[in-house]
């Protein structure tokens, strides 16, 4: 593809993946290494357009400090409408975060508690942190 149509400026364009290996391989030294090298160099880009969900995009996107273009995952095989958009913070979302107020002794609403923590864009009950003085 970039054979075909090369960039503007006459730049050259490489894409280079450690590790073509398809699946998690969990106590795989090698492995780790490949798919840690792989994340560091995600978090090389210019712009990281990244998957819903994505620990690779997530680790990326904090290294390089990013703020990336997400595609969302379609839901009951109906694509999202925008599909896909700039998230609002360089920061990885947390997919598991307490959802119990220790001072209340009661469930509550943890992206609510903090105006500099809010819900994930991509998951709607993982949390992240942002630039409130960004907006």
């Amino acid at each position: 593809m970039y054979w075909e149509h090369p960039a503007v400026t006459g730049d050259l364009i490489g894409v280079f993946q450690p590790s073509h290996e398809g699946e998690q391989r969990t106590d795989n030294k090698l492995h780790d290494r490949k798919a840690l090298a792989e994340m560091f160099l995600l978090s090389f880009s210019d712009v990281l357009v990244t998957s819903a969900w994505s620990t690779f995009g997530y680790v990326a996107q904090g290294l390089g400090g990013l703020k990336p273009w997400i595609l969302f995952k379609p839901e009951n095989q109906t694509v999202p409408n925008p599909p896909c958009r700039r998230l609002q913070s360089m920061e990885p979302c947390f997919h598991a975060p307490p959802l119990w107020d220790c001072k209340e002794k009661r469930g509550t609403d943890t992206g609510a508690i903090l105006p500099n923590v809010r819900h994930c864009e991509d998951i709607s009950w993982g949390l992240q942190l942002i630039d409130i003085h960004e907006s």
